[in-house]
């Protein structure tokens, strides 16, 4: 058993943009700020439409295949999240996360998907996040461990946290990611990816 992403892959110009931006604010909030914070490899910065704790060789195929079959229908093709800027996720008092995020999105309700959630082996998705969906990027994970009030330390950055241009998000494949990352190869597996058609 696996775990492993169903996931939207960035351009890699969109990729290039946020590394640009990310990076020095890492590098700020680790230094100056000393947050216990390590910056997720841009490699592996993506967007999970669906997260598995785990599935097998043939689970994962049978996922995939109406993924693909959808991907070269059209879907995913076009969206509108709204990005919002960068937050401490999954909520500012108890984060674990320093995320990319966006609105919730009520448009994930009509992907092709949706329908088969109640179904093996779907259904083994973890579905904290799905409904509503709420879109987000994971750019760098926080220490565990007592830290000091993030929330507060956050907002009082201000202008130092980065501005994020939404139209410069932007995604070009539908991916199954295996997360078996470890120090010595730390990017995702991509086991299988696919073109998105505009």
């Amino acid at each position: 058993m696996t775990r492993c992403f169903l996931a939207l892959e960035l351009e890699e110009a969109s990729r290039a943009y946020l590394r640009e931006r990310v990076a020095p604010f890492h590098r700020l909030l680790a230094g100056r700020h000393r947050w216990r914070v390590r910056l997720v490899p841009p490699a592996n910065w993506h967007l999970t439409l669906l997260f598995f704790p785990g599935l097998d060789d043939g689970e994962r195929q049978a996922v995939w295949e109406p993924v693909a079959a959808a991907t070269r229908a059209g879907a995913w093709g076009a969206l509108d999240f709204v990005w919002r800027g960068l937050t401490l996720w999954p909520s500012p008092r108890r984060p674990a996360l320093v995320c990319l995020e966006a609105a919730p999105f009520p448009g994930s309700t009509a992907w092709p998907i949706a329908p088969l959630l109640g179904d093996p082996p779907f259904s083994k998705a973890d579905l904290r996040h799905v409904a509503p969906y709420r879109p987000h990027i994971t750019l760098m994970r926080l220490e565990r461990g007592r830290q000091p009030n993030l929330a507060e330390a956050w907002d009082a950055l201000g202008a130092e946290r980065p501005t994020i241009e939404p139209e410069r998000i932007r995604f070009d494949r539908v991916a199954i990611l295996l997360s078996t990352v470890s120090r010595a190869e730390p990017i995702y597996p991509r086991e299988r990816s696919l073109a998105l058609v505009p």
